[in-house]
Order: structure tokens, then sequence, then C-alpha cells
């Protein structure tokens, strides 16, 4: 069972929300009255100049198939408190600028795979043609587990060649619902950009997609790539898999698929998970509850690596675990096998993707037997 003291610690400025409580109006009916109030949060991040690799291009896996459990590692993780530090703007105008407004582009994707590809062969045949069609067409032939052995590895092979143009670039394809053009303006920040085009994600993933070297690369003028909507996990234990997706329902698609490591002795709880509020943390600290081992942020040795994502549940059976989450890892042989205290590690790399994706209170995490 986890211990309270592996839930971590609350960062000081990488992840703050705020409330604002927004009064409706009184409605008054025949002698009758009520009152009702309608609170809207908006969650905000705080931009850090902590270490990302921007150049990455997450690798797409092909799930493997359960094995026997292996040897148990005695590695906890818990306890994280990330460092800040405030960026730059580029110089404020002298006169109020107008509300930036985005090229329009729909929200809630809903559009559907055209019969064509309903095989694996109908969905290639679509790459050249209609890439972000295709990849829809992919998503729904793996979700749907119409595609085992080689059709399910080309699929998922396929999947990553498309989502390097599609998500991992700085290119906006025609008719893609989930990302968008935005003009950088005097004064702006990544961190300014996210809150005006109500991005739900990290600051962090439009300086990935854009190939900015550093937060401070912003030119005026320059057109960005903007996410739309929020974006979603689904871990599958049985095969170490976690796969990130944009969108919900039957328009959603794969945009990522990372190997994972898992809790010792089958300890990683399944159900339907959020982010825990003020919980993501970067360059954290962290204290091993078992021998009282500190480690400092920086420190090369620290166990759970540069990102920390706390996990709440938000089913009955599951609402009373405390301190999971999703990591890094200084012992990547762990990935793929159980050796954790029922955390999720994943590669640096691949956790700093899986960190700007996630937020609170937007995201879901789904882990499945």
């Amino acid at each position: 069972m986890t211990l309270n003291s592996q839930i971590p610690r609350t960062a000081s400025a990488d992840a703050k929300s705020r409330r604002h409580i927004v009064p409706l109006a009184f409605v008054t009916a025949i002698g009758l009255a009520a009152a009702s109030y309608l609170y809207l949060r908006t969650p905000t991040d705080t931009p850090t100049a902590d270490k990302v690799a921007f150049n990455a291009v997450p690798t797409i896996v092909a799930p493997q198939q359960a094995t026997a459990m292996p040897e148990v590692k005695p590695v906890t993780e818990t306890r994280p408190v990330a460092n800040t530090t405030p960026s730059a703007p580029l110089p404020t105008p002298s006169a109020p600028k107008a509300v930036p407004v985005a090229t329009p582009l729909a929200t809630t994707p809903t559009r559907i795979a055209p019969p064509s590809a309903t095989t694996i062969g109908g969905a290639l045949a679509m790459v050249a043609g209609d890439p972000v069609g295709a990849r829809l067409a992919l998503t729904q032939l793996v979700d749907g587990s119409a595609l085992t052995g080689p059709d399910f590895a080309t699929a998922i092979a396929t999947l990553r060649e498309l989502n390097a143009r599609l998500v991992f670039s700085s290119t906006v394809a025609p008719g893609d619902p989930f990302m968008r053009v935005y003009k950088v303006e005097s004064g702006d920040t990544l961190a300014k950009i996210a809150k005006a085009m109500s991005v739900q994600t990290d600051w962090r993933f439009i300086q990935r997609i854009n190939g900015l070297k550093t937060e401070r690369s912003l030119r005026v003028g320059q057109n960005l790539k903007v996410p739309v909507g929020a974006f979603h996990a689904e871990i599958t234990k049985g095969s170490y898999l976690m796969r990130l997706y944009a969108g919900e329902g039957a328009g959603r698609v794969i945009v990522a698929a990372f190997p994972v490591g898992l809790g010792e002795l089958d300890s990683t709880p399944t159900g339907a998970f959020m982010v825990r509020p003020k919980s993501k943390l970067v360059n954290p600290e962290w204290r091993n509850p078992r021998t009282g081992e500190h480690f400092q942020p920086d420190d090369p040795k620290n166990p759970i690596g540069e990102r920390w994502i706390g996990l709440v549940g938000v089913e009955a059976q599951n609402q009373g675990f405390k301190g999971y989450g999703i990591h890094g890892t200084t012992e990547p042989d762990s990935v793929g096998k159980q050796a954790s205290m029922g955390c999720v590690r994943m590669y640096d790399d691949d956790v700093a993707v899986a960190y700007e994706l996630l937020t609170e209170p937007n995201s879901t995490v789904v882990i499945k037997p």
C-alpha cells in the first residue's frame, strides 16, 4: 500500500490555479425565489526555465506481450518540489493590443474515417493524400482491436511517422482539428499566448512543436503552431504501454505511445484518474520514505527524474489511493517491468512530453489491466 508520505509537495511557482467566483443573476418566479452560482476556474501555469528536451520526436512502440512478473526492485517515489524561473517577455507596446484571434478550427473534432479506411490497407492508402484522415483511421483500427501482429506494428509505425509531421513539427496540416496558427505580437510570451488562446497544454509544448530553442526565441510577426483542446492518456498494464490522445470519443487520435514501468506486485491501481491539483512539478526534489534519504533538484541520482505528474482517482474504487503519479526514472531498465511502489515510470524524454500534454483539470488518465 502506498505511504501517505509519498504525496508530492506542491510546486512553488510551476502550476498555480486561481479560482474566480462569478455570480449569476438572481432569478425570481411566481411567489418563489432561488439563487444559483456558477464557479469558473481558469488554471494557469507559471513558466520555468528548467531543462526540457525539445528536439526529441516521441517513439511509438507496439505493445509487448505480458510476461511473468520480474524480480521486484525496491524503488520508491514521493515528495517532488519544483524550481521555477520567471521568463522575460518581448518589449511591451505603449498602446493596448486587441485580443488575439487564431485561425478558427473546431475544438471538438467529430470527423469520422470513411468506409474505405476500415482496413489497414485502406488507411495506409490515405496517408499520401489525406494524412489527417489516415491518422484517424489508424487510431480507430488500433483502438478497436482490429489489428494484430504485423498489421498492428505497421499501424503504430505509420502513426509515428504521421505525428512527426502533424504534431511534433511547426507545420499545420490542412483540416487538422487539433492545431491552429497564432501570430506573435509585441509583449508576448509563451505563457501569455497559452492563456490568451485557452491552450490546454503546458506552454512548453508550444515551444517544443515550434522548434524554439528557448522561451525567449519569439519574434514579432512569427507564426506559431498552437494546440487545440485537451490531451488524455490510457495505460495498459498488460502491455506496459501508455497511449497519448488528442480529443475524445470517436474523433480522438493517437499522437504518441510510450513504454512504461509499473508497480511491484501489480500494485499500480486501475480505473480513471485526473491530474491532482497543483501536483505537476519540474525538476523536483524527493525524499525516500523508507530510508529517509533526500535528493535535491538537479541531483543526477534523483530516482524520479525531472518530471512529476500527480494523480487522483475519480472512481469509487480508486479515490482512496494517495501518492501515486507519473514520473521519470534513473533506472531505465525498470521500464517495461514491475519495479516501483505503484507509480508509472517513463523514460525521461518520454515523460517530458507527457508532462506537457497532461494538464489539470483538463486531462484524464485511464489505467487498464
